[in-house]
């Protein structure tokens, strides 16, 4: 009798298993049954966060890197300073140990970038005297110091902290592009004044608005023209400096105040 039971109740366990566990020949559940309320529920949909199934291998994934952050560049203009060094050192804010005696010649005084004061440009490095070599030769001669017993690495390094460093330009661009740009419409300068009947001597005293004139039309744009007060006469200024203006892409560009020296000048010698 007891093995009759067992062996009834197994015959009833493998019917259950064909009708709710054979997925290889599933059969509708039964009516009311759990499973026939299951199957009437809506399925759900798929989550918008959900990962699909890949054979991906996340170990060979990496976050991919964030494109660069392009910087704006913050000078808006240059100002290359021309300087004439006897008007330099012989007005009244002048240096006054400066080396003599000097040729009547013009010489860079410093290479300027101009940028808003609140915001300036980010630094460039620190001053390298050895990343000038094979300009030596050229700045010596176009830039020296007007000092006495000055050196003239001292007075670049002096520029390029006070101007190159933010001329947002390498430091041996910096200085090549200066020269290249003197070279231009400083070097021999002089030279190009008195053939437009502007002879840089103090024999002679000009008006004003005649230098601007014969600088303006040897340069091909209009400079400005800083001066000094004379010490020996009241009424004329000494000239100084001539700046001139650049665009970002160094083209020359009429954007400069206006000079203001007296009306009469003169070239001190």
């Amino acid at each position: 009798m007891r093995i009759l039971h067992c062996v009834l109740i197994l015959a009833f366990v493998i019917f259950l298993k064909n009708v709710y566990c054979d997925s290889s020949n599933p059969s509708p559940p039964l009516p009311n049954s759990p499973l026939s309320y299951l199957s009437s529920l809506p399925k759900p949909k798929a989550s918008p966060f959900e990962i699909p199934a890949t054979n991906t291998n996340f170990d060979e994934v990496h976050p991919q890197a964030p494109a660069a952050i392009p910087t704006t560049p913050k000078v808006n203009s240059y100002l290359l300073v021309v300087q004439w060094p006897p008007g330099v050192c012989t007005g009244i804010s002048d240096v006054r140990t400066c080396k003599k005696p000097w040729k009547p010649e013009f010489k860079i005084h410093g290479f300027w970038p101009q940028y808003p004061p609140a915001d300036p440009p980010k630094k460039s490095d620190q001053f390298n005297y050895n990343k000038l070599q094979g300009l030596l030769a050229a700045l010596r001669t176009n830039w020296p110091t007007l000092k006495a017993g000055g050196q003239d690495a001292i007075f670049w390094s002096e520029q390029w902290y006070k101007h190159g460093i933010y001329s947002e330009m390498e430091q041996a661009a910096y200085f090549q592009k200066t020269l290249d740009l003197f070279a231009k419409v400083g070097e021999g300068l002089e030279k190009k004044l008195g053939a437009e009947r502007i002879q840089p001597n103090s024999q002679q005293t000009y008006k004003l608005i005649d230098v601007e004139a014969a600088l303006e039309k040897v340069i091909n744009f209009k400079c400005r023209v800083i001066c000094a007060r004379s010490k020996t006469n009241r009424n004329v200024d000494l000239i100084q400096e001539v700046r001139i203006s650049y665009a970002t892409n160094f083209k020359l560009q009429d954007t400069l105040e206006s000079s203001r020296c007296k009306s009469d000048v003169l070239f001190p010698s």
